[in-house]
């Protein structure tokens, strides 16, 4: 932790707290070279921590140094935003899915109790995340993690969390997966968190239309002057999870596929579409209803021919014809001789 500017020396006692508060022995070459002071520098700021009454022991022998007496418990919480968050984050995900040994009631007690050591201005950024954050159902790092992009910033998650609760506008540059960032002016309605990522929903201002973002792809975060005002039918999770909403230009695709779930995971995500098992099909296979909405036909297509699984095209008829031109295209690929000899 970072106490405003190292060259002061109240600033370098309260360093020297945080370094001894991380657990240890810290020898005096180690503190000194840490808080860019010499060794008698050191032991006068020990002096410091100690007329605080803050017992800071000292440990004589090759391998000594100073540590905080043992059985010292520190005041409340000294957290950055980022490790309040981090803190507060673990304990919600926990709650959420029900792993580790401790009980959802312990998990929230744990949560109030931080939340009631943090800085009030703090706190109230860390209950807009409480109440934004929606999870869904996947167990965390289970699936797919397109792009490789970097872990959503914890800034951008607190600046996010408070405009969708004060109903703010906000602007940032939105960096796809493909080309260059885009500016967008956005309403923001909810962050869901699914499979180690995080979603922002919201409506486009500029394509007058209903999108969702990834966190680790916004940059640039603006909060805007205004309020706007939240649809009656928010939800969230639903605009995260499953078929993307109706729209003029898409195609409302029903196909039957004799293949597990996991498999069809892989090439259609639940961001995309929904996958549900069909009871009386012909057949002794497991079959399954993938529902999706797509701008292309072509894009289906191809992800059915990659699921290498037998399949029913229920609807849109236009489909049965885009598959058949893939599957000449194919046939015409395999057969022709890169050289260009035909015999």
């Amino acid at each position: 932790m970072v106490w405003g500017d190292v060259a002061r020396p109240t600033a370098r006692v309260l360093t020297l707290l945080e370094l001894l508060q991380s657990g240890g022995t810290r020898t005096s070459a180690e503190l000194a070279e840490r808080l860019n002071v010499d060794g008698r520098t050191v032991r006068r700021y020990v002096e410091h921590l100690r007329a605080l009454g803050i017992p800071v022991d000292s440990v004589r022998g090759r391998y000594g140094g100073y540590r905080l007496a043992r059985h010292y418990r520190m005041p409340p919480l000294m957290l950055t935003d980022e490790e309040a968050l981090a803190v507060v984050w673990g304990l919600l995900q926990t709650g959420r899915s029900g792993s580790g040994p401790a009980s959802i009631g312990d998990v929230e007690a744990a949560t109030s109790k931080v939340r009631r050591v943090l800085p009030p201005a703090l706190a109230r950024q860390i209950d807009a995340v409480v109440e934004t954050v929606n999870f869904t159902g996947g167990r965390i790092g289970e699936a797919e993690r397109t792009g490789g992009g970097e872990q959503a910033s914890a800034r951008v998650l607190l600046g996010l969390a408070r405009a969708a609760g004060d109903r703010r506008p906000i602007a940032f540059d939105y960096m796809p997966r493909h080309g260059r960032a885009r500016l967008r002016t956005v309403h923001p309605h909810g962050i869901v968190a699914m499979h180690g990522l995080l979603y922002l929903t919201g409506h486009d201002v500029g394509r007058q239309a209903e999108r969702t973002f990834r966190l680790d792809r916004i940059v640039g975060l603006r909060l805007l002057e205004g309020t706007f005002e939240v649809p009656d039918d928010l939800n969230p999770v639903q605009r995260v999870v499953g078929p993307l909403a109706a729209g003029p230009g898409r195609h409302e695709v029903s196909v039957l596929v004799d293949a597990d779930a996991m498999h069809v995971r892989a090439l259609f995500p639940e961001t995309l579409a929904s996958v549900e098992p069909v009871a009386g099909v012909a057949g002794d296979g497991h079959w399954l209803r993938i529902f999706v909405r797509a701008e292309r036909l072509e894009w289906v297509a191809g992800r059915l021919a990659a699921l290498d699984r037998p399949f029913v095209i229920e609807q849109p008829k236009a489909l049965h014809g885009v598959v058949a031109a893939l599957g000449q295209k194919l046939i015409a690929a395999a057969i022709v001789d890169p050289s260009g000899d035909s015999s």
